[in-house]
């Protein structure tokens, strides 16, 4: 393509700039950002090559990712209808789907996603052009022509396309991403600082809980009736599995590990 538009330089949008120009899938891209740091930082690494501080590249912009937190992806919808040209493609990497595709609802060449990719660090720092390599990137049908796109353009930098509704998507995202977030935190606020003896285990299961904040409360809150029902269900497997060690019943207690295995 002639030119890309990433509004959001953090890990996901400077890496996804990283791949489109090493890969060369892209003459040209415009990194946006209020940020003037991020936006110093993603020229220097050639996470894009060109750095604005306000929408009007989208104008001019073959495609146009927003990577920027759901409900910041939720608040430029006025913006992006207002520039988005003809024939472009748009499309967010937003952790929860329901409420980006309520506010891009209709709009010509917009399609969902999200690429299930990322690490706990965050900014243009934690950029990795290799981020997206074997990883899904799950698709949310807007506009028919914006998923093919989408869909070729996922397979050239080394991801799965996966094209499914934005209620499963954030049914599916509850289990496999918010939910441990919500256990790795509650985890750590229950050792408290500097537990001892933490080693392997406890740091693999708290890793999590150290994702940037602000990124961390938009995703809970854009999916919060969906994970609070499986927090929920989380809490009564808890419980059973503490009635089994009250009871000292090893046989159940067998049983209940055994079908946890993988």
């Amino acid at each position: 393509m002639e030119r890309a538009a990433l509004i959001g330089m953090g890990q996901i949008g400077g890496s996804l700039g990283m791949a489109l120009l090493r890969r060369g899938l892209a003459r040209e891209v415009v990194g946006i950002d209020r940020d003037p740091r991020a936006l110093k930082a993603a020229l220097a690494r050639k996470a894009c090559t060109f750095a604005a501080g306000d929408l009007a590249p989208v104008a001019l912009a073959n495609l146009v990712v927003l990577a920027t937190p759901v409900r910041s992806i939720v608040a430029l919808a006025r913006g992006v209808r207002f520039l988005l040209p003809a024939g472009a493609v748009a499309t967010d990497v937003g952790s929860a789907k329901a409420a980006v595709m309520r506010a891009y609802r209709g709009l010509r060449g917009f399609a969902g996603g999200h690429p299930m990719a990322g690490t706990e660090r965050g900014g243009i720092a934690a950029a990795d052009p290799d981020l997206f390599e074997g990883a899904t990137w799950v698709l949310v049908p807007g506009d028919d022509r914006a998923v093919r796109d989408l869909s070729r353009l996922v397979r050239r930098l080394g991801a799965r396309p996966a094209v499914m509704t934005a209620a499963a998507h954030d049914r599916a995202a509850s289990l496999a991403s918010h939910l441990p977030y919500c256990l790795a935190v509650a985890l750590s606020r229950l050792a408290g600082p500097n537990p001892p003896l933490a080693a392997g285990s406890f740091r693999s299961a708290t890793r999590v809980a150290a994702q940037p904040l602000e990124m961390s409360l938009d995703i809970l809150l854009a999916n919060r009736f969906q994970i609070a029902r499986d927090l929920g269900r989380m809490g009564r497997q808890m419980s059973r599995l503490a009635t089994l060690l009250v009871k000292g019943d090893e046989a159940a207690l067998r049983r209940f590990i055994e079908s946890a295995r993988p």
